[in-house]
């Protein structure tokens, strides 16, 4: 079964991209997972810290970015071809051993992560997303690009992790109307939770609106810095913020993740494609962290919590909504 999860938060600088490619290399390389990552932010993290800036400007010059895909549409070129634009096992981490006797198809359905890469092209596509609904007589909604063009690929992988921009216009909504839940990464203050209300009532709106299947799955703390006051008296008032929020749509309120991602200069470093890490935890550094003994346990406790969240509003969804 593919899950899809969109990370969302409406501020900048709260490691939400951080977040996403260290769940995705975990998934791949840890957990033994297919995972595919949709990139949909023009500032373009997520696909410079998984494919470096030469392979991505190759793609981008040639036209096979998500971009392209949404600049076809507004158009009526013809340019994008996902099967070209979808890179192949990406991350600085590919270093996959393939079992003997295996023989390798043209799907391949080893370990990996595959990239739909991100542009700074996406802004100009922004600006001219309500222009899909009238240059198709009204035939496809502006909401509903990604949903025609790549649906069908999701049954490749057992996760599709969407890197939303900090909004909520026309390319996140892309992104919510295939996800099967919404993911908040925050810094435990105010500044950083302070838009969480608005993603919420939104959200809850346009799964209304849309018949959407979409529900939170959770709020994520990162950047966390246990030395400081703000982010604590930040983490003691998130329950109180979250209940209101989700009471406003009727909905009960998301759960916090327990792990919390901490500030950590490692993390950072970790992004950086050119690095030549020999492996996992290499790459995401052996130094301690609060209560955990080394940084790279971090991104295994986060996949686990992950799984065991999908897994548990899997089993609800079947059941049905708690009462």
């Amino acid at each position: 079964m593919t899950h899809v999860v969109s990370f969302i938060n409406l501020k900048g600088g709260v490691a939400k991209t951080t977040t996403l490619v260290q769940l995705a290399e975990t998934l791949a390389f840890i957990k033994g997972r297919r995972v595919l990552v949709i990139d949909l932010d023009p500032q373009t993290n997520a696909t410079i810290a998984l494919m470096g800036e030469s392979r991505w400007e190759a793609a981008d010059e040639a036209g096979q970015t998500i971009a392209q895909l949404f600049l076809d549409q507004i158009h009526d070129t013809h340019t994008f071809d996902v099967s070209r634009a979808i890179v192949r096992g990406v991350s600085n981490l590919n270093r996959i051993t393939i079992p003997q006797g295996m023989e390798l198809g043209p799907e391949v359905t080893y370990p990996r992560i595959d990239l739909l890469p991100s542009s700074i092209r996406l802004i100009e596509a922004q600006d001219r997303m309500a222009d899909i609904s009238t240059r198709s007589h009204y035939t496809i909604s502006p909401m509903e690009v990604i949903r025609r063009a790549l649906e069908d690929r999701f049954a490749q992988y057992d996760y599709v992790l969407i890197d939303c921009p900090p909004n909520l216009g026309y390319i996140t909504q892309n992104g919510l109307e295939v996800s099967d839940f919404y993911l908040v990464p925050t810094i435990p203050d105010k500044l950083s939770t302070y838009g969480i209300p608005q993603i919420v009532k939104t959200i809850s709106r346009l799964r209304r609106a849309r018949s959407l299947k979409i529900a939170c799955m959770g709020v994520l703390v990162t950047k966390y810095q246990s030395n400081s006051n703000i982010h604590k008296r930040g983490l003691d008032d998130l329950p109180g913020l979250l209940e209101r929020a989700f009471d406003e749509s009727g909905q009960a309120p998301a759960p916090l993740f327990e792990v919390r991602m901490p500030q950590a200069n490692a993390t950072a470093e970790a992004m950086d494609f050119d690095r030549s890490p020999t492996n996992f935890r290499d790459k995401y550094g052996r130094g301690k962290s609060g209560s955990y003994t080394n940084l790279y346990e971090l991104p295994m406790i986060l996949a686990d919590e992950f799984i065991h969240r999908l897994s548990e509003q899997g089993a609800e969804s079947v059941d049905g909504p708690a009462s």
